[in-house]
């Protein structure tokens, strides 16, 4: 069957499917060009290289979402961008291929990755072997892909190497996809949209949750829902993503963002609230504008590279009275037996972790990314955190410093944990992040230890974060979260401190608490994926850890009469003496002649001002008068300009403390920059 034909039967039984072209890159290209050549279409070519002067960044994918295209092509000739692939799967319609084009098979295991810059937290791209095996397994598995190789990968000798270009039409290869025999399709979800929304449109009130792949008409729906009952809300975390469901409402789109929403005196007057993406708005805050409505409807993506979102919305969802689910399936684009979305969704472990009952003893292991049951680990992490995505998978494979806990057995996981090894930095670049000079890739809570509770120490010492943990709904209140923190925590040699950093909320700081650990720091900012404030937590395993300890939670707790103004929680505060004392002078030169942040200095600020008084700080620590009002005051440009000056003023009231020592902190830290 010629490849028009074999295209034309996709086309009537609604499929599409991926074609890998694996080569040398010109080689890759010119096939390419050919499959151009040979098919109409849009061929969409997402690539970062010059060599396709048609062509969208694979970062640039968001503005793909909600729209069609008949085929496409994805460069992963120098690296393979998972979410930007997902996303331009779901644009393709029936009868489309996707082709991609890879370095050749045997070397692209060991080929550097450039996309591990964006996530593996290196200097210089690394090899990515275990994802790419994984890939190339399920590619040679899969009858349905079609395999172009530029050069046959068995029984290759060195000498053919050398004289490769000239007899390259010898050393191709193809697989080309097993017939399906499928009947024609006809798309059976507009029936089922119209279907739900008489069904929406009947509610007298309540909350109904529709939860749906990509490509399932969702937002259409929701759009539909705001045409036909003209007082709807719609909500969504980014107005960007609610395009498609714009052009269902037409005039009868009205937005507003969450906390928009919240902050209005008045009840807005509008029967229904859509909320578009339900799952990645912060629980505490769906909870609040769920209440302020007569009828709320939620939209999640169960999968895709957006969230997995259904572990999220049941547990959510289970808290509110009078709720109706509904599911929309039949693929609005292609056939619900298409392979490609098949196909992918094995790759990308979109398949949500599956609750079955576990007989016999729960035990806690290491896995490796050689193992199967890092995949199940990945599969129950998604379903438990909304922000797992496509990325993290990549770096639990291959990412330099992962360590991973399991509970259960091998064939059936319960629980995981999810470690990252931080910290170990020289002592020249730990004071140049403690200074604020400095911020070098990872190191989450090493990093912020240093520059923002004024630990340098903290990113010098060894230590592990734990980055993830989840346990099956079915099993928790069993200790299994406990027992894999414990095994982490016994396993973890050389290390000085475990750390945790979690969105505070009283129950988790309770766990982390129970698990022996300290809390040395609240953020000062909400944060947007949990609407909470920053927490970070740490347990010593070492006399140093154990050092840094007691100092970091010493000084938390002296500053916590301060973080009050800063930070919306109720601290327990303990009668800390509050004058100047040699813990601040570090912290207050930084601030003054380096570039220690603000907040991070508010507390040893409120104390200086009360040592110097100075006119700026005054106004804003002790008459509370807000930044911006001061900064207009003042004749200042904004808050950059006002910190400046906070800098100067506080360089002014420390040279009146102690001028020599003042002079002594000006050069040690100008040696710094």
């Amino acid at each position: 069957m010629s490849l028009i034909d074999t295209t034309a039967a996709m086309q009537r039984a609604g499929i599409r499917r991926l074609c890998v072209v694996s080569g040398e890159a010109g080689w890759a290209l010119q096939q390419a060009i050919e499959w151009r050549t040979a098919l109409p279409g849009d061929w969409l070519t997402l690539s970062d290289s010059d060599d396709f002067p048609q062509r969208v960044a694979p970062a640039a994918l968001r503005t793909l979402l909600g729209r069609e295209f008949q085929h496409a092509i994805f460069d992963a000739r120098s690296g393979f961008h998972a979410e930007a692939f997902a996303a331009l799967a779901g644009t393709l319609r029936a009868g489309s291929w996707l082709l991609l084009l890879t370095p050749p098979w045997r070397d692209w295991a060991t080929q550097p990755d450039c996309d591990s810059l964006r996530w593996a937290d290196v200097a210089e791209p690394i090899a990515t072997p275990h994802f790419i095996h994984h890939l190339q397994q399920l590619m040679e598995q899969d009858q349905q892909v079609m395999l172009l190789h530029q050069h046959q990968h068995q029984h290759q000798h060195q000498h053919q190497h050398q004289h490769q270009h000239q007899h390259q039409h010898q050393h191709q290869s193809a697989r080309t996809p097993a017939l399906l025999d499928l009947p024609d399709w006809h798309c059976q979800a507009p029936q089922q949209q119209a279907q739900i929304l008489q069904q929406l449109l009947k509610m007298p009130s309540g909350v109904a949750v529709i939860t749906a792949a990509r490509g399932r008409g969702k937002s259409a729906l929701a759009g539909m829902l705001a045409k036909h009952n003209q007082h709807c809300l719609v909500t969504a975390p980014a107005k960007v993503s609610t395009e498609v469901l714009a052009a269902f409402a037409g005039e009868h789109f009205h937005f507003m963002a969450p906390d928009a929403i919240l902050a209005m005196d008045a009840e807005p007057l509008a029967q229904w609230l859509i909320v578009d993406e339900a799952a990645a708005i912060p629980a505490p805050l769906l909870q609040q504008l769920v209440q302020r409505f007569p009828r709320v409807l939620m939209i999640t993506t169960v999968q895709g590279y957006e969230g997995t979102g259904r572990g999220f919305m049941l547990r959510f969802c289970a808290t509110l009275p009078q709720v109706q689910h509904f599911q929309l399936d039949e693929p609005l684009r292609w056939s619900a037996h298409d392979p490609l979305e098949q196909w992918l969704s094995q790759a990308l472990l979109f398949e949500d972790a599956v609750e079955s009952e576990l007989d016999g003893e729960i035990t806690i292991f290491p896995a490796t990314s050689e193992q199967g049951a890092l995949e199940a680990g990945y599969r129950l992490l998604a379903s438990a955190h909304y922000r797992t995505s496509p990325i993290d998978l990549r770096r639990m494979l291959d990412a330099p410093g992962m360590r991973f806990w399991l509970a259960g057995t091998p064939e059936n996981i319960v629980g995981a944990l999810w470690l990252v090894e931080e910290g170990g930095l020289d002592k020249s670049l730990a004071d140049a992040v403690w200074a604020g000079l400095r911020r070098p890739r990872g190191n989450l809570v090493a990093q912020s230890l240093a520059a923002h509770a004024g630990f340098a120490e903290a990113a010098t010492l060894s230590s592990q974060r734990i980055s993830r943990i989840a346990v099956l709904a079915a099993q928790r209140q069993r200790g299994i979260g406990s027992a894999l923190v414990a095994a982490a925590q016994q396993q973890a040699n050389g290390c000085d401190f475990l750390s945790v950093s979690f969105g505070y909320t009283e129950s988790l700081w309770q766990f982390w608490q129970r698990c022996g650990f300290t809390l040395v720091r609240i953020g000062s900012q909400r944060e947007a994926s949990s609407g909470c404030y920053a927490a970070m937590a740490i347990r010593a395993l070492t006399p140093a850890g154990e050092q840094l300890q007691q100092q970091a939670a010493q000084c938390f707790a002296r500053d916590a009469v301060w973080l009050r103004d800063i930070i919306d929680l109720p601290f327990k505060t303990t009668e800390y003496p509050q004058t100047l004392n040699d813990d601040d002078w570090p912290l207050l030169a930084g601030f003054a002649w380096a570039q220690r942040p603000y907040e991070a200095s508010y507390a040893a600020l409120q104390r200086l001002v009360r040592a110097s008084s100075q006119p700026l700080l005054e106004a804003i620590l002790v008459q509370k008068q807000a930044l911006s009002a001061v900064a207009q005051q003042a004749g200042l440009s904004g808050r950059k300009a006002l910190v400046q000056c906070l800098r100067q003023e506080t360089a002014e009231a420390l040279i009146q403390c102690d001028a020599s020592r003042a002079e002594q902190w000006q050069q040690q830290l100008a040696s710094l920059q």
